[in-house]
């Protein structure tokens, strides 16, 4: 079982999207999680109890996950400003367990409303830095298909600005983290069959290039997707 959440308008520049996940069946479950260009912050429980809170940073390589038999897990999808401007200014991640500690039917909408409280509180969304907001603003309105002349002129940052910040709060630099852009707004055309976009590619051996790149398959692997091992090609419940 997979279920999404959207943030309010208000929180989209700092989250994409709460969740919640749990494995009923009685055997373990493997997946593999895919970049995306968030970050994720995990609750995880066991048969129901508390376990850990955990924090995984940009994804640029397939990861691998092992869900045991009655595990349950709840997340927040962050974006860059998210972490910058909230999970930073978090204290400790033991506050996640305590806004997630309840399981029951409504437990996502209960887990989002609390923390989307908590974000309010913390955050004042019209103090975020302009061109921050500009940047990831063109950068998801665009999927990362944007050259870094025009990205500056748009957000205001010179090209050498915007990549010590992204070096300096994602670890990597604006083509890594845009290329990683390109490919998740591609999932969902591969999801849909479509294995010729056009969006961000040079031609089909450069799309097949860097979905192996940042996936470690094809596209047709991914179409696939058996056994839905693939997280991102899965439809939320």
């Amino acid at each position: 079982m997979y279920r999404e959440l959207a943030p309010s308008e208000e929180l989209k520049p700092l989250i994409r999207c709460f969740w919640m996940t749990s494995n009923e069946t009685g055997a373990a479950l493997q997946f593999t999680t895919l970049p995306d260009g968030c970050l994720e912050l995990v609750v995880f429980f066991e048969d129901r109890v508390l376990k850990d809170v955990s924090l995984f940073g940009i994804q640029s390589a397939p990861y691998d996950i092992v869900m045991p038999a009655g595990e349950w897990k709840m997340g927040i999808r962050l974006t860059p400003l998210g972490k910058e401007y909230y999970l930073d200014q978090c204290e400790t991640l033991a506050r996640f367990g305590v806004f997630a500690n309840i399981l029951h039917s409504d437990c996502l909408q209960h887990f989002a409303a609390l923390v989307s409280a908590d974000i309010k509180n913390m955050v004042q969304v019209e103090m975020i830095d302009r061109r921050k907001l500009l940047l990831f603003e063109q950068l998801e309105k665009t999927a990362g298909d944007i050259d870094v002349g025009t990205l500056s002129s748009q957000s205001f940052w010179s090209a050498r600005q915007i990549n010590r910040y992204l070096n300096k709060i994602l670890g990597i630099p604006l083509k890594s983290y845009s290329s990683i852009l390109k490919c998740y707004a591609a999932y969902q055309k591969i999801k849909a069959g479509d294995l010729n976009p056009d969006l961000g590619f040079y031609d089909q051996s450069h799309f097949i290039r860097e979905i192996r790149k940042y996936t470690g398959t094809t596209p047709k692997v991914l179409l696939k997707n058996e056994a839905q091992r693939y997280l991102q090609l899965n439809d939320p419940g």
